[in-house]
């Protein structure tokens, strides 16, 4: 049996009424934590009050320091001590013999992973186990149980990969990461064309070699993702049915077998099993509200009195204000999901932004209070009704009963760096009726054109729109990941929206990809955000400008600033910005025939080895329409634009994950991709 690291410790506490919530057993050592802090945390208020309750808390929080310039190091390869997340079980069984008349004990697991939700079962077991015979024994057992839990199989996938997973309805993506010997299947960088890898696209069109005539159950079997191994010529079927963004295994506990699935599409900032529709369908009113009693702030009302308490709620998160869940005579564990929500939520599902789950306190008590105050930009869960009633201890507190989003009285009106800005806001510029409609910018022409923005452009409230498209989806029942890829993806446009605003006001920007002369001399290409026209670029920059001011002070966009110079490093795409060129395709019309030539060159001369076109199509989540961007471009009155488009397709098409994207395209797209082939061959 091979007993891996997958579980650190395994904790029991007691609540004793003459001793109060005491720490009974660490395995297999200690934890470095002091002990009554651990018992206060495994034992929350109320506990005694269910049959069971979880709670999620974390150990090994170090307080951030912005002030610190300090290398992103990744914390379980440095740190004598990595940041573990606990998963605790409390249980309280009546008993007319015992003092009070039940027992009430808490046992916790403490792991690395972000998954830890996957030990309920084995906890649930090991609990019972210990009421029968509580001894150190039983948590031996447990730990030796889950560490010899077999993940050597599972596919490690990189972050591009992680990302095409995320949005894909294709259960099967990945299909061949899956396989017993992947040696046999075909190399995802052969460059041997049709010859050596065949997609059928069946009736419905699609890229076709000299098996065009082959009966539709073998084009079926196909267009699923069949391998051919070309050295016996046999078909290698994958196992059907199997949802590839899981990874299917097992834990043995006491003779029991409880079957696992590891979740493989964990961002960084998603820990546990939240839900970021229940915290949205919480803290959503159910009619429109004529206005908000909250002290209006700069960086949280971004539609005025009229803000979406969400979205009051990411503002808070993206500028680092103190932030509280009350959920008084609620479930601890309850609390604890919202707070893991909301690092999802504010880090755009932790695909964007890092640096929120290490500042958070999914669950924590009134004897913790002096260390939590001493965390910037705190996200904490509580149980006690005091803390709403300390609005010096917070910024912005969410009642769980009530569905009320309170920013305090007391909370600052100045953004926190707001002396070493070289532009203050000026309440008094507002043209609008807001207290922070623009900013005073007398040093710069291009940005003192913000607070100009004709009126007409600020009829159109984008912030509100992008809650009523998500409300859409929560109402039509979309789905998590589809809820969270709208958050991942406001996040990512609202940190590019960031780099235009530096460079247009302080005229330099670490966070934007740079514009490369060499590769595009013509400037064809561009750098940056895609803007429809100018008026366009004044207001998003006007709406936007208190937030990137209060996020520029935050220790997330530190992280943002050091990660995106490693990412460009990395990068196999180095010589063009994909988002700009995809983000082009997509929203501007009429893109002259040299600049759509230009992109599909650029495009071409990039995307050659099989990284650079994961890394390529991660670019173009498949619930967005995947390829049909550049399915457009099939339909150019230019000759060259469709031949340079089809030598794109057929080269991922050599692809196992292209191929799954070129079956995604419309019926119409592929039967056009299908007459070009053979037209320009």
């Amino acid at each position: 049996m091979t007993i891996s690291n997958h579980v650190q410790n395994v904790l029991l506490a007691e609540f004793d009424i003459d001793k109060g919530a005491s720490l009974k057993y660490q395995y297999p050592n200690e934890t470095g934590t002091d002990e009554h802090v651990l018992s206060e945390l495994m034992l929350p208020d109320g506990a005694h009050l269910r049959a069971e309750d979880w709670t999620i808390f974390c150990l090994n929080q170090t307080i951030p320091d912005i002030d610190k310039e300090q290398e992103i190091v990744s914390n379980d390869d440095t740190e004598e001590k990595p940041l573990l997340y606990v998963l605790n079980l409390v249980r309280t069984k009546h008993d007319a013999t015992a003092r009070r008349g039940a027992h009430v004990k808490a046992m916790a697991i403490c792991t690395q992973h972000q998954f830890l939700h996957i030990y309920k079962p084995v906890l649930l077991l090991a609990m019972e186990k210990y009421f029968e015979n509580p001894s150190a024994e039983v948590l031996e057992s447990l730990y030796k149980a889950v560490n010899s839990m077999d993940l050597s199989r599972m596919p490690k996938f990189s972050w591009h990969e992680r990302q095409i997973l995320r949005t894909s309805d294709d259960k099967t993506m990945f299909e061949e990461m899956f396989m017993e010997d992947p040696d046999k299947l075909i190399s995802p960088t052969s460059t041997t064309g049709s010859e050596s890898m065949r997609w059928i696209g069946g009736n419905s069109g699609g890229a076709t070699t000299a098996a065009e005539n082959d009966e539709d159950d073998e084009s079926s079997r196909l267009r699923r993702g069949t391998f051919i191994d070309l050295a016996s010529g046999r078909e290698i079927l994958p196992s059907l049915g199997k949802d590839r963004r899981f990874f299917e295994t097992k834990i043995e506990y006491e003779g029991i077998k409880l079957p696992i699935r590891v979740p493989l599409t964990v961002n960084d900032e998603e820990v546990g099993d939240f839900s970021l529709i229940n915290l949205i369908r919480t803290f959503s009113p159910p009619v429109p509200q004529p206005g908000s009693p909250n002290p209006h702030h700069p960086h949280l009302d971004s539609s005025g009195p009229y803000t979406h308490p969400i979205m009051l709620l990411l503002n808070a998160l993206l500028t680092q204000k103190r932030i509280i869940f009350l959920g008084y005579g609620h479930p601890s564990g309850e609390v604890a999901n919202y707070v893991l929500a909301a690092c999802a939520l504010g880090s755009g599902c932790g695909t964007v932004l890092r640096g929120f789950t290490e500042r958070a306190f999914p669950y924590t008590n009134l004897t913790s209070v002096d260390d939590l105050l001493k965390c910037p930009g705190f996200i904490a869960g509580v149980t006690n009704p005091t803390y709403e009633e300390h609005t010096a201890w917070w910024d912005v507190l969410c009642n769980i009963e009530t569905g009320k989003i309170t920013v305090s009285k007391d909370i600052e009106l100045t953004c926190p760096g707001a002396s070493h800005n070289p532009y203050p806001y000026s309440a008094n510029d507002s043209s609008d009726g807001q207290p922070f409609g623009s900013l005073s910018l007398g040093r710069s022409s291009t940005v003192n054109s913000l607070s100009k923005v004709d009126d007409k452009s600020k009829d159109r409230d984008m912030d509100s729109e992008f809650m009523n498209d998500v409300m859409a989806a929560v109402q039509g029942h979309y789905g998590e990941a589809h809820v969270r890829a709208k958050f991942q993806e406001y996040v990512g446009r609202f940190v590019r929206l960031a780099a235009v605003y530096e460079e247009d006001v302080y005229h330099q920007t670490k966070i934007a990809w740079p514009h490369d002369t060499e590769t595009d001399p013509m400037g064809l290409l561009g750098r940056g955000f895609v803007f429809s026209d100018g008026i366009s670029k004044q207001k998003e920059l006007a709406t936007y400008a208190s937030r990137i001011e209060g996020w520029r002070q935050t220790i997330s966009y530190r992280y943002y600033q050091k990660g995106f110079t490693l990412w460009k490093q990395n990068s196999c795409l180095q010589g063009v910005d994909v988002h700009r060129q995809i983000s082009k395709l997509k929203t501007l019309r009429n893109i002259p025939e040299n600049e759509v030539i230009a992109i599909l060159e650029a495009l071409l001369k990039n995307i050659v080895s099989d990284r650079s076109m994961i890394e390529f199509l991660s670019f173009l989540p498949q619930y967005q329409g995947g390829l049909s961007p550049l399915g457009l471009c099939l339909f150019h009155s230019s000759l060259t634009v469709r031949r340079y488009t089809v030598e794109l397709f057929n080269r991922l098409a050599r692809n196992p994950t292209g191929q799954r994207f070129i079956q995604g395209l419309s019926r119409y797209q592929k039967i056009t991709y299908e007459r070009l082939v053979h037209e320009i061959a």
